[in-house]
């Protein structure tokens, strides 16, 4: 019994360092995480102006297209003053009365359209304006998010420095838990835990693996009690210590 309780002994510190490391290499994994996740935090927050830049693109577009209408219009009326100062010259010129009347009857066809493109000016302008204020309101809209999202980008900024800071710290004290550890047991314990997402080096209690929660042959208890060197889990191969 003594024997087995020095045996025991002697694999403890070994235990010791592996679950100082564990806890500390959880914790890296933790933050490295934490710092993956903070890129797509930030797609996340930029998504919320794509609405408000859509809506300003379209408001402005569509002024674009009512301005082109307007000039098109005003094109189309100066055609016709154009046609009806030439006639008016044609009618100053003339001296036989059917062709100064026939004259004028272009000239009024003339002025007809000129009103109802002034009025469809008209019309365009107003749009215009309805348009212009409905840009406005939408650029309104998209600068209050954009200062949100500023804020919240500088936020998450800070979030990630600090993020960082602390991975640093971790790594480099994880140096110094490094340093006296084995080569055999820490490049096993290194290769378990790449593969675990939670631990490497679990407790086997009442004969049950802490890592897969499968119950454990007698031998590997056991090799628990008497092993001078580290027992794996013959289910999930994670590094075992014996809890009674």
């Amino acid at each position: 019994m003594m024997r087995v309780c020095a045996i025991i002994r002697t694999m403890l510190p070994q235990i010791t360092q592996l679950l100082q490391l564990q806890e500390r290499d959880q914790r890296i994994r933790a933050l490295q995480k934490e710092l993956k996740d903070i890129p797509k935090s930030e797609a996340l927050a930029k998504t919320q102006l794509a609405g408000d830049l859509a809506a300003v693109e379209a408001a402005s577009q569509k002024n674009k297209e009512i301005e082109v209408r307007i000039k098109s219009v005003e094109l189309d009326i100066q055609t016709r003053q154009n046609s009806i100062k030439r006639l008016q010259d044609q009618q100053f010129e003339t001296r036989k009365n059917e062709e100064f009347q026939a004259l004028g009857v272009e000239v009024q066809r003339y002025q007809r359209e000129v009103t109802a493109l002034e009025d469809k000016e008209l019309e365009f302008m107003e749009e215009l304006e309805a348009g212009k204020a409905a840009l406005k309101e939408a650029q309104g809209r998209l600068a209050e998010t954009q200062a949100r999202v500023d804020e919240e980008l500088k936020s998450l900024a800070a979030r990630a420095a600090g993020v960082q800071k602390r991975l640093d710290d971790e790594l480099a004290e994880r140096a110094g838990l490094v340093a006296p550890i084995e080569p055999g047991p820490l490049d096993l314990y290194t290769r378990l835990f790449a593969k675990k997402p939670d631990a490497a080096v679990v407790a086997l209690e009442n004969g049950i693996c802490g890592g897969c929660h499968m119950k454990v042959v007698i031998g590997t208890i056991q090799a628990l009690r008497q092993s001078e060197g580290l027992t794996q889990c013959e289910s999930c191969g994670r590094i075992l210590y014996l809890v009674e």
